[in-house]
């Protein structure tokens, strides 16, 4: 057992806009201010965000590719007294980027987390859906094999509650397709670009939906919510 205490943290999780950039938090602005590093997915879009707030700090990047080495190097300056920062692209870290492994990695040092609540796709999609939403299963993205995509679906099969995914613009036709073939024609709702210019919602079965995207060029982020 460990109790990690976080009266005077370091290490900062800190959840950034999904799309309109006004919705980050007063607080997520005070922390990223404070701290003495901020760590990112990717550098050229955080810029955006930290100039947008008159924030300037040491940025360095943090992703899959050099996950281990540059948590070693985060766990370091931790250990000197130092604070950090850590943000994902858009959203919640820790949700289906590399934060989850940073908080692990942290807590083996001694060093605990704190999160910031703040924005994440899950929530505004399943509330968008129309579907039910007092109970959900958040899977994140599929996996890219079909082979493993369609072993994960059969999983579900009998699961009774709201189930959601993300999905990319290139694999959205070939997900509802499994989809459909593996759950049935289900309710469905595709909710593209939450929180930007683009936002849209797509009510209906998953066979509607195969249909209408699959007439045309997909482009955007995409969530997908069955029932």
């Amino acid at each position: 057992m460990k109790i990690l205490n976080n009266s005077k943290p370091l290490l900062y999780l800190v959840p950034t806009p999904i799309g309109n950039l006004d919705d980050i938090t007063l607080r997520a602005i005070d922390i990223l201010k404070i701290v003495d590093y901020i760590f990112c997915e990717d550098t050229r879009r955080a810029r955006i965000l930290l100039k947008k707030f008159d924030i300037s700090k040491p940025l360095k990047s943090l992703h899959s590719y050099n996950i281990e080495r540059k948590t070693a190097e985060i766990i370091d300056i931790l250990q000197s007294g130092k604070k950090v920062a850590y943000i994902s692209d858009s959203g919640t870290p820790g949700i289906s980027d590399p934060g989850a492994s940073l908080v692990r990695k942290a807590s083996e040092a001694g060093f605990s987390a704190t999160v910031l609540p703040g924005a994440s796709a899950v929530l505004p999609a399943v509330v968008m859906s129309g579907l039910r939403c007092d109970k959900f299963l958040f899977l994140g993205f599929a996996p890219a094999s079909p082979t493993k995509r369609r072993r994960l679906l059969r999983t579900l099969t009998d699961f009774p509650f709201t189930l959601i995914f993300y999905e990319s613009p290139h694999r959205l036709t070939k997900f509802l397709d499994d989809a459909f073939a593996i759950l049935g024609d289900r309710n469905c709702t595709v909710i593209k670009e939450i929180s930007k210019i683009h936002e849209s919602i797509y009510i209906g079965n998953i066979s509607e939906l195969i249909e209408y995207f699959g007439n045309g060029t997909v482009r955007g982020e995409f969530v997908v919510v069955l029932n």
